[in-house]
Formats: structure tokens, sequence, C-alpha cells
């Protein structure tokens, strides 16, 4: 089977008025294209920076009705690129909300747009709507808190920061959730200024309520060994170093060994546990631990009136130990959705046409694209990727000195999908 042939065109003049560059977009599209042709043929426009001819095909194509989600970006970016008044490059994008009303990736990047265009009150809705989305993705969280505080939209701020508390367990939690505190005690202390004791009061409760984890669960040793701490969880998984963050809202937030001690420790959270038994599994994995034991602190209802804190000592042997905890009244109903990473690109954008916003970013116009929690950016960083075989290895010698583990892991890799394009000097 041959592919079938790609319909040709002509590229228009510069100088062609916009009633022929419409004329003959109109002609393209009385035939039948398929919409993976007019992506192609865009990003053939974008290369040749005929920014008029990007922006009158995909005006046509919308209405011939051949709508794709990444259209309007690519027209808004074009639009900019060329000194279209931004309040003409607003209503593009936000033409856009019908085609993502279920996606909360494309909400969240259209509104990281709307930010660039000082449209933060819609901004913060969008993330809203996201977060309605899926309730247990930090993201829209924590975007919003960013631009609420940095705005004073306190409203906002009293929505997101105890959200934030509660789900941002990501790299660089410790520095959200300062964020989220001070930003809440910001707007407490406004709404009391402005009389308003009702919202400082529910501020302060959602805050504290927030701060609640339904179970902690530590283990401490001492010595150069490395000990492994895995959660068994009532909805089927298992939260470790490999399985971090669970649909059953288990966190693993810290993976230590020895010998330095301030290291040695591992640590599991749930800050809404479902009911039923937690299984925890403790491995000694290698090197000497001082006495052949560890500590294992179970807390229940952390940051509550309830706080119940246990503290047992487990004997190490050759085999792994297990130490159960009941749960009864844990918070959680039901598992999350199978948890997924937020990628910015992903899903409304055919492949190819990154390339095509990254050359529209260096157009000479102001349009740049990604996500960053106050501003859209493109920011180019050169670094060096390593392709081909590699492997690395780690030997641990047992405290007799009798016996040598070595865990080497191999690494494959390979380089796809390179676009190259000028960078603006």
């Amino acid at each position: 089977m041959t592919d079938e042939p790609k319909p040709k065109i002509d590229l228009l003049s510069p100088d062609a008025t916009p009633a022929e560059r419409s004329a003959h977009w109109n002609r393209f599209f009385k035939n039948k294209i398929k919409p993976e042709i007019v992506s192609d043929f865009v990003l053939d426009l974008v290369e040749h920076r005929k920014f008029e001819d990007v922006i009158a095909c995909l005006e046509q194509a919308i209405r011939s009705g051949q709508i794709q989600p990444w259209m309007y970006q690519v027209l808004a970016l074009s639009m900019q690129a060329v000194g279209r008044p931004n309040a003409q490059v607003e209503r593009v994008m936000l033409s856009s909300q019908d085609l993502i009303s279920n996606d909360p990736n494309a909400m969240m990047i259209l509104a990281a747009y709307l930010v660039r265009f000082d449209r933060h009150d819609r901004a913060i809705e969008l993330y809203r709507q996201a977060a309605a989305l899926n309730p247990s993705r930090p993201e829209p969280y924590v975007l919003a808190l960013e631009l609420a505080t940095r705005t004073k939209n306190y409203s906002a701020v009293a929505w997101a920061a105890p959200e934030v508390l509660s789900y941002s367990w990501s790299k660089g939690r410790e520095r959200m959730n300062q964020l989220a505190e001070q930003s809440a005690a910001e707007a407490e202390e406004a709404f009391i200024k402005a009389g308003d004791l009702k919202r400082a009061t529910d501020l302060r409760t959602a805050m504290q309520q927030a701060r609640h984890l339904d179970l902690v669960v530590r283990l401490e040793w001492s010595g150069q060994g490395d000990l492994d701490l895995q959660v068994a969880e009532p909805g089927g998984s298992t939260c470790s170093l490999l399985q971090p963050m669970t649909m059953s809202g288990g966190i693993f937030v810290h993976d230590g060994f020895g010998p330095n001690q301030d290291n040695c420790y591992e640590e599991y959270l749930c800050p809404l546990a479902m009911p039923g038994e937690y299984r925890v599994i403790i491995k000694h994995v290698s090197g000497t631990v001082v006495g052949k034991r560890a500590r294992l602190t179970i807390v229940r209802d952390r940051g509550s009136k309830q706080e119940d804190v246990i503290t047992e000592t487990v004997m190490l042997g050759p085999k792994d130990q297990t130490v159960r905890i009941s749960m009864s009244h844990g918070r959680r109903t039901k598992a999350n959705a199978e948890p997924k990473n937020f990628d910015p690109k992903e899903g409304l954008i055919p492949r190819g046409h990154h390339a095509a916003l990254a050359q529209l970013a260096n157009s000479g116009g102001t349009a740049q694209v990604g996500i960053g929690p106050s501003a859209v950016g493109f920011t180019p960083v050169v670094s060096l990727i390593n392709e081909g075989i590699r492997m690395g290895a780690m030997a641990t010698v047992s405290g007799d000195r009798r016996y040598v583990r070595i865990n080497a892991s191999p690494i494959f890799s390979s380089i796809t999908d390179v676009f190259t394009y000028t960078i603006a000097q």
C-alpha cells in the first residue's frame, strides 16, 4: 500500500492582501483535507515564517469545521508574532475553552496563557475547574496559590492554601507548604481587617484540617546499614521507594541509609487513609545496624486532638519483619484514579508542533511556550544527553567482610524526536 499523496499548495507572496489569503485557503479547504495534513501544512508555514498565512489557514480551518485544540494555541501565538492586538489574541485563547471542558491539562495550559494577558481571575477559575476534575492532583492548587498570592486575591488563597497542604507532597513541598502557611496567615489578617470574621475563622479551620494526617509511619536506626520500608495498604497497593505515591493516598517521603545518622530514617504518610489494616514491612537490605534493631514510630491522627503515638522496637533478622496497623476510622472512602504526570504539551499539540511553537517563540514577537507558576515562558537549556549503554554498580561489604553485595544498574538510552531551530540572539 502506498501513502496518499500530500496535496500541494503554493506559498503566497508576503504582499498578499487578507482577501487574497482568505480566498486562497478557502479553495484549499473545499477539498476533504485530513487533520494530519492540516497540521503538516501549518508546521511548514511556521518553518517558512509565514505567520500571516498561518493565521489565514487556521481561521479558515476553524470556519470549515476542522477544529483541533492545538489550533487555538498556534493561532494566538502567530497573532502575537505579527503584532495583533492583545484583546484579539486573548479572545482566540478563550475560544478554545469549549474544547477543553474535560481536560485538566489543557485548562492549566490555557490558564498559564491567560496570566500573560493579565486575566488573573479567569486563570484562577480555570485552575479551580481543573482541580474539580481531578481533586487529588497538586498542580492546580500550587499554580493557583502562587498566582493568588502575587495578585492579593485572598478568596483564591483561602481555597488553594489548604489544598496545597493536603496534596502537595512532591519535590519542593517544604517551600510550597511554607508559602501556603504564609499566604493563609496574610489572607486571614486581611479578612479580619475587613471585618469578615467568618471567612477568617473558616480559613483557620480549613488550615487546621489540612494539617491533619491520618497515618504517619517513621522507621529509624543507627549504623552503616540500609533498611527499606514498605507499606501494604488496604486498597491493595504497596507504597515504597519504587512506588512513592499510591492510589490509596500513601506517600513515601524519605529513603534513608547509613552511615550518616541524620539520614538513617524512612518515612511514610497518608493524609487521608482508607479504613482497614496496614502492613508495615521492614527489610534489612545491607550493612550493619547497631543492636540489630530499629525504632518504628506510628502516629495516628497527627495534628488533631485525637493524635495517638506508638513507638515499637523492631528486632532485625534474616527475614523481613512485619508490623500490622489497624485504621478503623480512616477518612478516605475510595482510591484515587491512577496518577498521571502533568505534561503541558501532551494532548494539545500534535508531535512536531512543539517545534513550530518553539519557532513562534523566537519569531521576534513576545509569544513564548511553557508552564510556570507566574508566567508562560520558554527557556532553552543547553545540556549533554548520553546515548547508548551505561552501567553503574555499587558494592557493599558485610560487617564480617565475608560477603560483597553488588547492585548493578544498567541503563539503555536512545535519542528520538530531535527538532532543530534557531534561537534569536
